[in-house]
């Protein structure tokens, strides 16, 4: 590695660069690479002179990473992955697939890599991974241009089992990005002869096989406490729903996989230049949490967040209230909007949003506002204020608005979990995942968890509780398949699986379409270059100056506010006669440069489906995105006209883009990602049979077992999903409240004379008086105090 380190001086995560060419003295290979001196990793390719898709690469890490990564392509959406890490004196490798902001799954299709035996090896320092990929070139369209853009990524957290090649990954906060390759030098006549050492090679990629989950069973306890309901996800809905429900004096726990987040909810992520407040706490962080140790799952087909408030805690914070036509459109009778209207204001009371976030009522960095409302205007858009019109979504623009409330993130951790641990009979149970409902035929008698110990513990209902599933719609359907309920395939994966999970008997398992029908909004980027617009650089949030840590401090200035500067809304009929919504977040990602993220939102009519692996994970079977021509078509339509008004003589913007500027909106269509906004893998509807729940929320087939997460929806709102799934909740918190299991109600009960918070395994009726006094101390002992276990929520 050290010649390596002589030999390149490239530039980390520039589009672009010219690629520097390296000889290895190992194998002999001169590739075109790449090095990013501060993370201490380097990547390189070699391709032949002929048409074959073969491809020869290397990565080389540092020995302490936990994986590092070769993406064939830029993007986050269907890539293919080289991922390599160091076990044991070994190097493991896998090929997966990129699917969006999260643990990619394993690849299966054609390409296939066999490492090359001199270039493989774990040292002291490095471990390195060289290997023959057959049939890459057919799965990356940037080994066809003459400068191909690649991405890469490496994490420092441990994997949770790095014996195996299936192993879920870990998130890559210690580094990512993006770089250019000369595709031309990385050709040579060697190749063959380069090729060939990988044919004759011995060495093959290590794997330790699993046990199938049929053939192994994990000791489990009873616990002595019975709860009226039992809350399994706490996210925004799971939240809103154990405070509603607790409010009634039943016994109610509510049980989060994840830590806690915010500071005030026992958060320990807390920040250098603020010990009072964690990452999640500050809105000018949003945007830049995909870079920081944030709690994002890595067993779920995407994105998503496993702490204490879910989405919620690691989204950028827009709040966009529903309007009318999110719920009238496909929502079946009882989920109209005048049924849900009440629900919605009593979200609202509690968490209203605020488009202006600083307390001294002044809006912040406003240079991107200022050129990008200018251009709307020019075009005879209007502006509206997004939270008292949410209706007013076609050719309108607004500041954006967002769930924060006193200069920090709010969230229904903020409001909604405080008036339920007020409540005796409510408790939190945190880094503790829910397994499966334990049924008895129809009947949920209670729930298995796992701590992240790996102990299980079967928790029980009262006679007449119920078990609510709010884990979101990328993890209750692997709660409903393991629970037996889902389709017959999905649940023998999970019979033939890794889990140890045991299931009803085939006879008792339940028959819907768990998983079938996801959608979600696909995001498509654009850049326009400007006049003089100077744009923050991301130390401004991320290491921002004494002033504005100050005025942090006081609830005002630039940490108070999220990314975003502008968001617009418009709308067009399809060929299909359907009507389609547009939005679109903007910002200034650097000097005289604005960004437009265009989702395509309601009306959209692609779907996909989900399934789970027999490790536990939640993958795409199907993606969900622009697989209708409609679809397509409707977006590409919109890009181009907003590209077509930038092309006119007096437009203020000017398109640019790295492939060149005469991109359009179809050609753009390749570039989407995901917005992480998912819905549908539980449907509701008065149809049983082809839904999963009916308009109680209750899954059909059972007696007392509920979703209310994003899953259940059976539409995408116009706008970001956060507000519109704590609406649902609300109302949903009203349905289970009128049901009863068996004509029999939860009968209240009071156990405990204080809230209490389980955190894997330990009891905390730490008081708030407790907390407010070691507030005081000095950081070092407070953070003991919390360490040891004496936390308040």
């Amino acid at each position: 590695m050290q010649d390596i380190l002589l030999a390149l001086t490239l530039a980390a995560g520039v589009l672009g660069q010219s690629s520097s060419t390296y000889v290895d003295s190992n194998t002999g290979i001169t590739f075109q690479s790449f090095l990013d001196t501060s993370k201490d990793v380097f990547f390189g390719i070699a391709l032949p002179t002929d048409t074959s898709d073969d491809v020869i690469g290397q990565i080389v890490g540092p020995a302490d990473a936990s994986w590092a990564s070769f993406d064939f392509g830029s993007s986050m959406i269907n890539n293919l992955l080289v991922v390599a890490w160091p076990y044991e004196g070994q190097v493991i490798a896998s090929t997966r697939l990129t699917t969006g902001y999260t643990a990619p799954p394993e690849y299966i299709g054609s390409a296939a890599i066999k490492p090359i035996s001199n270039g493989t090896f774990v040292n002291s320092t490095h471990f390195s991974y060289t290997y023959l990929c057959t049939g890459c070139a057919i799965e990356s369209s940037s080994l066809r241009d003459n400068v191909g853009v690649f991405g890469w990524a490496l994490s420092t957290t441990a994997l949770t089992d790095a014996s195996t090649t299936s192993a879920a990954l870990t998130y890559h906060a210690a580094g990512f990005g993006a770089f250019g390759l000369d595709i031309d030098a990385a050709r040579s006549d060697s190749f063959g002869s380069w090729a060939a050492m990988a044919a004759s090679s011995n060495s093959t990629i290590p794997t330790i096989p699993k046990p199938p989950g049929s053939n192994s069973t994990l000791p489990v306890t009873t616990s002595n406490a019975t709860y009226d309901y039992i809350i399994a996800g706490g996210g925004p809905a799971g939240i809103i729903v154990a405070q509603r429900l607790a409010e009634t004096g039943a016994d109610v726990l509510l049980i989060e996989r994840g830590p806690a987040s915010t500071y005030a909810s026992g958060g320990e992520k807390v920040l250098d230049w603020n010990d009072t407040v964690t990452q999640y706490d500050v809105p000018a962080l949003a945007y830049s949490l995909s870079s920081m140790d944030t709690d994002y799952c890595v067993d779920t087909a995407s994105q998503a967040g496993c702490l204490l408030g879910g989405g919620t805690m690691v989204n950028a914070m827009m709040y966009v209230p529903p309007q009318p036509v999110d719920f009238d459109d496909k929502w079946p009778v009882g989920w109209k909007w005048t049924d849900v209207v009440a629900s919605a204001e009593r979200l609202y009371t509690k968490l209203p949003g605020t488009s202006v976030p600083s307390a001294d009522g002044e809006r912040y960095d406003q240079g991107a506002y200022d050129v990008l409302s200018k251009f709307f205007d020019g075009l005879g858009w209007s502006l509206t204020d997004i939270a008292e019109s949410p209706d007013n979504k076609h050719n309108t623009y607004s500041h954006p608005h967002w769930s924060i409330g006193n200069g920090k993130r709010a969230s229904p951790v903020t409001t909604y979990l405080p008036l339920a641990q007020s409540m005796p009979n409510f408790e939190l149970q945190l880094e503790t995942k829910v397994m499966r409902a334990v049924r008895n035929g129809s009947y949920v008698s209670g729930v298995e968890v796992e701590t992240t110990a790996g102990n299980r513990q079967l928790i029980n209902v009262n006679a007449g509780g119920k078990v609510i599933l709010a884990s979101g719609a990328l993890s209750s359907p692997r709660i409903l398949w393991n629970s037996g309920i889902g389709r017959s395939e999905q649940i023998q994966v999970v019979a033939d699986g890794q889990t140890s999970v045991i299931l009803p008997r085939e006879s008792e398992w339940i028959d819907l379409p768990v998983g079938e029908g996801v959608q979600d909004h696909p995001i498509v980027t654009l850049k326009f270059q400007t006049g003089s617009l100077p744009a923050l650089a991301s130390a401004a949030f991320t290491n921002p100056s004494i002033n504005d840590t100050e005025m942090f401090a006081q609830g005002e200035g630039l940490l108070t506010q999220s990314g975003q500067r502008l968001n617009f809304w418009s709308s067009a009929e399809a060929s299909d006669g359907a009507t389609r919504y547009f939005q679109g977040t903007c910002n200034a990602p650097s000097n005289n440069t604005v960004q437009m993220k265009i989702y395509l939102t309601h009306g959209l009519t692609s779907s996909g489906d989900l399934t789970i692996t027999s490790a536990g994970n939640t993958e795409f079977a199907v993606q969900p995105w622009l697989n209708t021509d409609a679809d397509r078509e409707a977006l590409a339509t919109f890009i181009d006209q907003l590209l077509e008004y930038t092309r006119t003589s007096n437009s203020s913007l000017r398109y640019t883009s790295s492939t060149g500027t005469n991109d359009t909106g179809a050609s753009l269509l390749d570039t989407f990602v995901s917005g992480s906004h998912f819905v549908g893998t539980a449907r509701m509807g008065s149809d049983e049979g082809s839904v999963v729940v009916d308009t109680d929320t209750k899954v059909y087939g059972t007696d007392n077992l509920y979703v209310v997460d994003a899953s259940i929806h059976p539409d995408l709102p116009t706008g970001n999903t956060q507000a519109i799934v704590m609406v649902a909740a609300e109302h949903a918190a009203d349905k289970i409240l009128a049901a009863s299991v068996n004509g029999t109600e939860a009968t209240p009960s009071s156990k405990f004379t204080t809230s209490r918070v389980i955190r894997t395994g330990f009891t905390n009726s730490y008081s708030q008086k407790q907390r407010k006094r070691h507030m005081h101390l000095p950081r070092a002992g407070r953070r003991s105090m919390l360490r040891s276990g004496l936390r308040s929520f």
